[in-house]
């Protein structure tokens, strides 16, 4: 603790400039282990020395990639929220928007890191907002290609938008009809590029599926999120005519060549996006007439066979055992509403406290 007190003032934008590049060095070097972010993160003047020299091109590197060390680990990211927040978070948002910045990336992945813990999401997401259209112009960033001319992909905005999307403040940005951000979105989880950038953009449309009360918005002819969500867990197999007929058109005769998403944990969301959507008749009969059970039919057997998951399976199974049953067999308008759970509901509700972890 005391070698550690000794370069502090070599933290400083007014410390000599080798001695500060070696002093950076060894806080990144730290950052390496749990016990060596325990240490930093109790000093307080050296974190603020630190976020100090991100806009020191001599060491900025080194300071952004010991941000993103620190707040991997919950506790370092509760300590920056707590004491640095302010600061940080118009940091970070104008190195993403800066198209010339060569940190994009990183200080993308340090927005991830503090968001992603359930107990700071909402405090970072109040920071976010009251930025004017900080969300909006996020959104441009991730959806232009090449936005940066400095070959940062900006692919972690896509997890940073799905740890947002937690925050009711946030799926209220993500579902305004009029800005159209989520739709806008929505190509991205059919994105090849970046299992990042495709995780990312399934995990916002789950957590927004997660809100019963947009579930007839999130159906209708303006968003449609059913093909988005069923298109991914297709296969290949040959369905019969009448079964096409009532899929969406984007999932019609796909033929022998179509590919299924390969990462399971994709697939699981996604799976999980349909049971959030049959909490409700509406969505129920919905997913019916649209051919989600056809679908899920094929993708459980290949769930079985030695390429599935077993995890998914059992997703598979929830959504399943509820889109079997008749109305009248469910008894409920909306299962969230329910007082007093039934077996449906148990299901429902399974799923619905996965997406809450």
């Amino acid at each position: 603790m005391e070698a550690l007190e000794e370069i502090v003032p070599f933290l400083s934008k007014t410390a000599r400039l080798d001695l500060r590049v070696v002093s950076v060095s060894h806080v990144l070097g730290l950052t390496g282990s749990v016990d060596g972010i325990a240490l930093l993160v109790q000093n307080e003047t050296l974190l603020t020395n630190l976020l100090d020299l991100t806009n020191e091109e001599s060491v900025a590197k080194d300071a952004v990639l010991c941000f993103v060390n620190i707040t991997a680990e919950e506790t370092g990211a509760t300590v920056v929220v707590d004491k640095l927040l302010d600061r940080l978070v118009p940091l970070a948002y104008h190195a993403v928007l800066d198209e010339n910045s060569k940190l994009s990336d990183a200080w993308c992945m340090v927005l991830c890191n503090i968001t992603r813990p359930e107990q700071l999401v909402e405090t970072v997401v109040e920071r976010l907002l009251a930025i004017e259209y900080c969300l909006e112009k996020l959104t441009t960033c991730f959806t232009r290609v090449n936005y940066n001319k400095q070959k940062c992909h900006l692919n972690y905005l896509g997890p940073l938008f799905s740890n947002v999307s937690q925050s009711k403040l946030g799926r209220d940005v993500f579902c305004c009809g009029k800005a159209g951000l989520l739709g806008r979105l929505l190509p991205f989880v059919h994105h090849e590029g970046s299992i990042v950038r495709r995780g990312g953009a399934v995990g916002l449309l789950k957590n927004v599926c997660f809100d019963s009360s947009v579930h007839e918005w999130l159906l209708s002819e303006d968003l449609d999120v059913l093909p988005f969500i069923l298109l991914p867990l297709a296969g290949p197999e040959e369905l019969d005519d009448e079964t096409n007929d009532r899929l969406p058109v984007d999932l019609q005769y796909l033929g022998p060549d179509k590919k299924r998403e390969e990462d399971p944990d994709v697939r699981k969301m996604l799976v999980e996006s349909l049971a959030q959507l049959c909490a409700t008749r509406k969505g129920r009969v919905y997913l019916r007439d649209h051919g989600a059970y056809e679908i899920l039919r094929e993708l459980h057997k290949f769930e079985c066979s030695a390429e599935g998951d077993k995890v998914v399976l059992t997703a598979v199974e929830n959504v399943v055992d509820i889109l079997i049953r008749t109305e009248e067999e469910i008894g409920e308008d909306n299962l969230k509403q329910l007082e007093i759970p039934d077996d449906v509901k148990s299901k429902i509700q399974t799923m619905s406290d996965e997406v809450e972890k």
